[in-house]
C-alpha cells in the first residue's frame, strides 16, 4: 500500500516552501536584532523572540522532525511560543500607536 498522492504532493511541497520560509524569517530575525540594537529599545525584543521560534521551529521540522517535548512535537511547541510572542509584540505596537496618538492631542 502505498502513501497517498495528495499527502505526497503536499510533502513535496513543504519541502519547496520550508527553505524559503526560514530565509524569509531569519532575514527579518537580522533586519529586527539590527534595528533593536541600533535604536535600544525594548519593543524588538518580542518581534526578534518570534521570528528565532520560527526560524527554530522550521530547522527543526526540516532536519529533526520527530523531536518531542513529552507528547508534542517540538516544532509545534515552538510555533505556539512564536504566536505567543506576536501577539506580545502586536499588543506593544497597539499600545505605542496609542500612545503617540495621546501625545498628540492638542490641550488635554
Amino acid at each position: 500500500m502505498g502513501a497517498n498522492p495528495a499527502n505526497r504532493r503536499f510533502l513535496e511541497a513543504m519541502d519547496f516552501i520550508l527553505p524559503i520560509l526560514l530565509a524569509v524569517f531569519f532575514i527579518h530575525l537580522l533586519v529586527f536584532a539590527r534595528l533593536g540594537l541600533k535604536r535600544r529599545e525594548f519593543y524588538y525584543l518580542a518581534l526578534v523572540v518570534t521570528f528565532t521560534l520560527l526560524c527554530a521551529s522550521i530547522l527543526l521540522r526540516m532536519f529533526a522532525p520527530e523531536l518531542a517535548l513529552g507528547s508534542w512535537n517540538l516544532a509545534w511547541v515552538l510555533r505556539v511560543g512564536a504566536w505567543l510572542s506576536a501577539l506580545v509584540s502586536i499588543s506593544w505596537t497597539l499600545s505605542r500607536i496609542l500612545r503617540r496618538r495621546r501625545e498628540r492631542q492638542p490641550g488635554d
